[in-house]
């Protein structure tokens, strides 16, 4: 009797731990969505801050030459 009784705890832990791993594995997942998608925004924030520069430079530059053609 003990014996069966140790195989089901026994079962029951290999179960909660297998339980355990899928769940471990699927936030890891997660996580590197996660990473992926924060690294495809800041490279996004990157292209959209020098895009903004570079139209910032241009209008100060037309606005320097309308000044002196008025």
């Amino acid at each position: 009797m003990n014996q069966n009784l140790n195989n089901t705890l026994e079962e029951q832990l290999r179960t909660i731990i297998c339980d355990q791993q899928n769940e471990i594995n699927s936030l890891i997942s997660t996580i590197n969505v996660l990473k992926t998608s924060v690294k495809e925004e800041q490279a996004a924030k990157y292209v959209a801050y020098v895009k903004y520069a570079k139209l910032k430079t241009k209008r100060k530059k037309w606005q320097t030459q309308n000044k002196y053609t008025e």
